[in-house]
């Protein structure tokens, strides 16, 4: 039971982190098109591609969203989607402990 409960947040928070950081990454595309072009210009197929030739791309948009460069910008959009981001990934860390504490026993 708890096991399912662990899957489904890992299921939600993958689906979340997804979301916030596409939603994200449009914004910053629109709205600051140059702090986008100072980020490489990502996209969600890179970010989420495990090709090496990506390696420096991901580094770079990781530092921006969990610095405190984003929530200095002033845009109020930026801030929540870069929050709910975080708590996202936050999320997903806590639910595979858990999921692993709960396989251990």
């Amino acid at each position: 039971m708890m096991a399912g409960a662990a899957i489904l947040v890992i299921l939600c928070a993958m689906a979340g982190g997804w979301l916030a950081r596409a939603l994200l990454l449009a914004t910053l595309r629109t709205r600051h098109p140059e702090l986008f072009a100072e980020l490489g210009q990502p996209s969600s197929r890179q970010l989420d591609s495990l090709l090496p030739r990506y390696q420096e791309l991901h580094l770079r948009f990781w530092k921006y969203l969990w610095g405190s460069k984003v929530f200095q910008l002033g845009d109020r959009r930026v801030a929540a989607l870069a929050w709910a981001a975080r708590v996202s990934d936050v999320a997903l860390g806590a639910a595979v402990a858990a999921f692993l504490w709960i396989a251990a026993q």
